[in-house]
Order: C-alpha cells, then structure tokens, then sequence
C-alpha cells in the first residue's frame, strides 16, 4: 500500500510537469573580513583584497510544478577564487547541491490572454558544500621553493536570488541573475598560525563568507 502512494504521489507531481535543464555562469564578489586581517598585517602591510573575486557555474535541472508558479531547482555549484601577493598564493574552491525553490511573482499572461515576454522570480537556496582551501608560501631558507597548507569543510549556506527569465522560444530561456549567499562560521584550520608564522594562534581562523553574485543562466526546456 505504501509503494502504491509513493507511485500515485509521483504520478501527480510528474504529469502536469515540464523539466528544464539549466547552466549558469556568475562573477562574485566575496567577504571573508576575519580572514582578511590576518594577510594584511602580517603579508601585504596594507589595506588589500582577499578571495574577493572569483567566478561560479550552476548545473541544475528544473521541475515546473502545476501552473510554472512554484518550481523546484535541484543544482550542483561550482565555485573558484584566489588571491595572489607573489610569492604567496591562497586559493578557496567548493563543490556544493543545493535544494532551490523558486517563487514566480507574476503569472505567465496578460490581462489580455497574451504570453508576457519575461517573468521575474524569487529563488530559496539551501545548500551544502565541500569547500577546499590552500595557501602556500616560500620556505624561508630555500629559494624558490614553496610550503603548501591545505584546509577542507563540509559547510551549510544559504542563499537568495532574483533573476528575470526570458522567452526566446518554446524550449530556450535566459535569465540574468543576482543574488548572495552565506557560509556561516567557515573555518580555515589553523589559518592565523600558519600565515603568521605561530605570532597568533586560531584568532581568525573561523568567518562568515558573505558572497554576491551577477550571472546568467541558459535554460534549455525538456518535453
């Protein structure tokens, strides 16, 4: 009895159902601020950029539920970023799903009947990634050669968005993009005493990661 609900469910969400498959390409801008003071005081001297620029790519696949008013955007991120002070390197990269729920926030008509040309919409985005962390710097006593310390975290986020979807045809859609997103308390292990040589330890080694985002998705509708 209870595979047969699980099939009836199924068959109610899927049959009035259309899938789309998406890509999006974001430029971001990210706030790390605890992590940031450490590089400036004891590497750069100076008021400097951290991790601040990176880019980001969203693979997802899109179920239209009923009316294309509530849609559900199961998607797979990709994020890069890095800071150079040659000789020292830092690097953040992640791999996340997230759950998205998207919200349109008006209907698909006129008043008049006609399809409107584009639709605005409120995106939800829980998510959970794997986030990979690096910096090396030159050893002391040998020219040319360099230390690498790597950091990894299982880390929660979560994320808004609001982006305006267009129409072109029947099955392509493109729609820019703007949001953030959140990585509360994200450590970085043993940060502060690695950059400052063990002149401070675990100081800054945890922050909030704040990042902003202006992309483009490309939507490609499956029937």
């Amino acid at each position: 009895m209870k595979y047969q609900l699980l099939v009836c469910l199924f068959c109610a969400i899927y049959s009035p159902a259309k899938a789309q498959l998406g890509i999006t390409a974001s430029s971001q801008h990210s706030q790390a601020t605890k992590w940031q003071v450490v590089p400036e005081n004891y590497i750069v001297k100076r008021r400097a950029d951290f991790l601040r620029y990176g880019t980001s790519a969203v693979i997802d696949y899109t179920f239209s539920l009923r009316n294309n008013a509530v849609r559900i955007r199961p998607a797979l991120h990709l994020q890069y970023a890095k800071s150079v002070y040659y000789p020292h390197y830092f690097q953040l990269g992640m791999v996340g799903l997230e759950g998205n729920i998207e919200f349109a926030l008006w209907g698909e008509v006129d008043k008049n009947g006609r399809d409107l040309p584009f639709r605005p919409f409120l995106q939800l985005s829980p998510g959970v990634a794997l986030v990979n962390l690096r910096y090396d710097r030159p050893k002391d006593d040998q020219n040319g050669v360099f230390e690498s310390f790597k950091s990894r975290n299982i880390a929660p986020n979560l994320g808004t968005n609001i982006f305006l979807e267009f129409k072109l045809t029947q099955l392509l859609t493109v729609a820019p993009t703007a949001g953030m997103r959140i990585f509360p308390n994200l450590k970085w292990k043993n940060f502060t005493e690695i950059v400052t040589k063990g002149a401070m330890t675990g100081t800054y080694d945890t922050t909030n990661l704040r990042q902003f985002n202006i992309g483009l998705r490309v939507g490609l509708t499956l029937r």
